[in-house]
């Protein structure tokens, strides 16, 4: 069977498909049904957070009914199952609906004096808990908090559902023996349902070699009008423009949903610093990682169909404890829309210290490369990283606030002239901050995430930090 044409779903988002099913005790009658389900007007709330329902048009109260009805809803494409109590209910309808659905699975109850939703909740919420069935509750009010969990509920499904039917590109192998930056392609498999592919880095040069100027020449012309300012010769803009069409092929070719690259060294070293094509494939939509930093890739890639926005990928550089804000940057490359778009970036010249040194001749054999130049503008952050401690997945993630600071481009040997970064004040106790954290990488998305990425580790059954 052929995999499905390239979804680029970060930035061409469906609304979730989610599925609601009422349950009530089948001692209910008909009138006092259409009664109980008119009261809540559970399928209309629902759609107000902007998300299709797939639901009966009514109660049931058997299993087999139940069963009959999430089959259908899996059917369909729905991504989870929101279990409505309405009443007193039999546990086993839901526990048996969860049992053969393979969904994630949601008890909502609405409670009011006036009828019995709360009663229906807690046999429902306790059975399950005794068959060992996973599930998420809500029990509240219809008010922001009951609807803020619901849709990050929604919204993790279905970047769940994304994930798992997802191809992993990996774009050269193990970069400056970095540790954390690996992982099993068989976990993900297992865990997350993720495809892992390799590719070589030469592969990717001989076909940006055999791209003709008259495609690349277009491009050019066009980021010498979009960009701020281009400090890079003609020629690293040539060879920029050939490895990003030749990228962007190659994902396509290989039915990729994302990918991660090495750069470090064979890019590098042998014909160019990767990093406008990389800020150019994440402007597209298509989430690429550096250093073929596999955590990092699967952060941003959930990130992103979160947010629909690109995510930053980036370095912890400097921490100041007491006032809680740290420095960050990527060693060459961030997506442009991070800056407000490419006529707030500065293109300048990778560093010559990132290439190998040869001890021959005393030079580094870089080859140069157009960096993005930036600062990441003041917005509200979520910081996140995926990542394992002894082979077991775990979430490091927290909120905070990128602010302006008086950056000084001469910092850090003069590369704060050249590289992307941003100034982020932390909203996390400090020692656990750094206690928790993953690696010197960590992924950056501008707005609020933290219920989505705890609901979506909760469905892959990974630990929170």
């Amino acid at each position: 069977m052929n995999k499905p044409p390239l979804r680029h779903s970060s930035t061409k988002r469906q609304k979730p498909l989610v599925g609601l099913l009422p349950v009530m005790d089948p001692r209910i009658d008909p009138p006092l049904e259409k009664k109980l389900l008119a009261q809540p007007g559970l399928r209309e709330k629902l759609r107000e957070l902007d998300v299709e329902v797939i639901w009966p048009g009514h109660a049931v109260s058997r299993e087999e009914e139940a069963v009959a009805e999430v089959e259908r809803m899996r059917a369909a494409g729905a991504c989870g199952i929101i279990y409505a109590t309405c009443w007193f209910l039999r546990a086993n309808v839901i526990v048996g609906a969860c049992q053969h659905s393979g969904l994630p699975a949601l008890v909502w109850a609405i409670p009011s004096l006036d009828h019995a939703a709360l009663i229906g909740f807690g046999v429902t919420h306790g059975s399950l808990d005794e068959v060992g069935f996973p599930h998420e509750v809500v029990c509240d009010q219809w008010n922001e908090a009951s609807q803020r969990k619901l849709l990050a509920w929604i919204r993790a499904c279905r970047v769940k559902q994304i994930v798992a039917r997802s191809r992993y590109g990996h774009i050269g192998g193990k970069c400056l023996s970095m540790m954390t930056a690996d992982s099993d392609a068989n976990q993900w498999r297992r865990q997350f349902g993720v495809d892992v592919d390799h590719a070589e880095q030469w592969t990717l040069i001989h076909e940006a070699e055999q791209v003709p100027d008259a495609r690349t020449t277009p491009l050019i012309r066009r980021w010498k009008k979009e960009f701020k300012g281009i400090e890079v010769s003609d020629e690293v803009l040539r060879k920029s423009a050939r490895l990003y069409l030749a990228g962007k092929a190659m994902f396509e070719r290989n039915r990729w949903d994302f990918a991660g690259v090495k750069c470090q060294f064979e890019l590098l070293d042998n014909y160019l610093a990767p990093c406008l094509p990389i800020a150019l494939w994440n402007d597209d939509g298509f989430v690429v990682a550096c250093e073929t930093d596999m955590n990092a890739a699967l952060t941003m890639f959930a990130l992103a169909n979160f947010s629909g926005q690109p995510v930053m990928f980036s370095d912890i550089q400097h921490l100041n404890r007491e006032e809680r804000w740290a420095r960050f940057l990527n060693c060459g490359t961030a997506a442009t829309r991070l800056a407000g778009g490419k006529g707030n970036v500065i293109l300048r010249n990778c560093p010559e210290v990132q290439g190998t040194y040869d001890e021959k001749t005393g030079k580094h054999l870089c080859k140069g490369g157009a960096c993005p130049h930036f600062i990441l503008p003041p917005e509200r952050v979520t910081l996140a990283r995926f990542g394992r401690i002894a082979g077991r997945y775990v979430l490091h993630a927290c909120g905070g606030e990128s602010f302006a600071y008086p950056h000084d481009e001469s910092s850090f040997l003069g590369i704060g002239a050249v590289w992307p970064f941003a100034y982020v004040k932390i909203e996390q106790d400090m020692d656990r901050f750094v206690q928790n954290l993953r690696a010197h990488h960590i992924c950056i998305a501008p707005g609020d995430w933290l219920p989505e990425l705890q609901m979506l580790a909760r469905l892959w059954g990974v630990e929170i930090l």
